[in-house]
């Protein structure tokens, strides 16, 4: 699959940029994840005890994809 300069450079921008928000944000991800679980799926969504570790740490894990991408693709 060719992928153009510019889609490549989004493709681990927009990896990065997800893992930057996993990091800095997660208590904002999890009420969004609320939200849309009730207003989509009508089902209650109540994060365990730790979530906000997981999903920092899902974060981390973004970033490093990222940085792989980035060596990969440029």
């Amino acid at each position: 699959m060719d992928l153009t300069r510019a889609e490549r450079r989004l493709l681990w921008t927009g990896t990065a940029l997800a893992g930057v928000l996993h990091v800095l944000v997660p208590g904002l991800l999890l009420s969004l994840a609320r939200l849309g679980y009730r207003w989509v799926l009508s089902v209650e969504f109540t994060p365990q005890d730790g979530a906000r570790r997981r999903v920092r740490l899902l974060g981390v894990g973004n970033l490093v994809v990222a940085a792989v991408l980035k060596r990969i693709l440029d």
